[in-house]
């Protein structure tokens, strides 16, 4: 995709929104390219709030996401695609590839600084950002496993090396005068659709080696796999990969399963994971319960379910549940999102009070979705 502009007058607009939004927030939609290589038509522009861009909000302006995970509505975007973001406080420049390893599509950011355009910057998905994302998830999670000073300075030092690389991943992109549209009802292609898959059973051998991975690497490091599941019990297949304190790593947890080099994540979990695939992660010190964190790694984002082992400092399993693929799920998903933008529309500190307890009541219906299984 040869990108050769963007329209002046859709720059403006995105930047005079963020501007009239200030508080650090930005403003995004979903840009298409013309024939002559110029960004000029988009979707509606979307307000960002505590957490930058909504998603779900920003991918509704193209498809339904009524019961719909994130990588199936990313799915229907067309190949002239663009992703385009303001930055507040920024220039445009990108020293960052895990947002075109994500989305797969070029990336625009607008810097707005000054109360004006401070720059362009344009990235575009290339196998070797994918593979600068695996060293990332690599990088950061050596750390944990040095063993001396001297092992963890070195790890220190790869991930300056590292960070330097990043100042080249990205190239300005000029601001073209040309007319711009706002398409409504855009043509996109067939939704990717995951089965809902219900999960009663765990293989114990599955769950005890994930504990005996996870009491060896010690430290409250989670210790995770792709596993698959069919007629209800989920077994192994992939191998076991190392995580940190409380994650493990996309494109890591991935590579359990399938070669994940030189591709984006939309890629692998799109096109390499198995449709029954089960993500099976330990929780060193719990009893398997979640929350909202683990909801989207699981079927949030991916669409597919994902289970927890707990168990204690001396690897004695005290449980495992599920969260499988539901409608409650991105029912959740949606109201988060609306509840982070409702944060700032607060004018008295009775209506702020009401948006935070409701924020953590919606946690708290992510963990009751949480379903015990059995291991045998």
């Amino acid at each position: 995709m040869n990108i050769k502009g963007i329209a002046r007058p859709l720059v403006d607009v995105l930047v005079d929104r963020t501007l009239q939004l200030s508080q650090g927030r930005n403003a995004g939609c979903i840009g298409f390219l013309d024939e002559e290589g110029v960004v000029s038509t988009h979707t509606e522009i979307v307000d960002g709030g505590l957490s930058g861009i909504p998603l779900r909000i920003l991918l509704s302006k193209m498809t339904s996401m009524e019961g719909a995970s994130l990588i199936e509505g990313l799915s229907v975007l067309p190949e002239q695609s663009v992703i385009i973001m303001t930055r507040p406080g920024k220039t445009g420049l990108i020293t960052d590839v895990s947002g075109v390893d994500f989305f797969n599509m070029p990336i625009i950011n607008i810097g707005v600084k000054n109360d004006g355009l401070a720059g362009i910057g344009l990235i575009t998905p290339k196998e070797e950002h994918f593979d600068l994302a695996t060293e990332s998830e690599q990088i950061n999670l050596a750390t944990l496993g040095s063993l001396t000073m001297e092992d963890e300075k070195d790890v220190l030092r790869q991930g300056n090396l590292l960070s330097l690389k990043y100042l080249d991943v990205s190239r300005e992109l000029e601001a073209v005068d040309k007319e711009v549209s706002l398409v409504e009802n855009p043509e996109g292609k067939v939704r990717l659709s995951y089965p809902r898959l219900s999960i009663d059973v765990l293989d114990r051998s599955l769950a005890e080696q994930l504990v005996s991975k996870s009491k060896e690497v010690g430290q409250g490091r989670e210790v995770a796999t792709i596993a698959v599941v069919e007629d209800g019990k989920v077994s192994s297949a992939g191998r076991i990969v190392e995580g940190g304190m409380g994650y493990v790593p996309s494109r890591l947890l991935a590579s359990s399963a399938v070669d994940i080099s030189a591709r984006s994540l939309m890629q692998i979990y799109g096109e390499l994971i198995p449709e029954n695939a089960v993500i099976v992660h330990t929780h060193p010190g719990g009893t398997g319960v979640m929350h909202i964190g683990d909801a989207n790694a699981g079927p949030g984002t991916w669409g597919r379910p994902i289970i927890a082992i707990g168990h204690d400092a001396v690897g004695q399993m005290r449980g495992a549940t599920a969260i499988e693929v539901s409608d409650k799920i991105y029912q959740l998903a949606d109201e988060d999102e609306r509840l982070n933008q409702e944060f700032f529309n607060a004018e008295t500190p009775e209506m702020e009070s009401n948006i935070r307890n409701r924020k953590f009541g919606v946690a708290q219906e992510y963990t009751d979705l949480c379903k015990p299984i059995q291991i045998q």
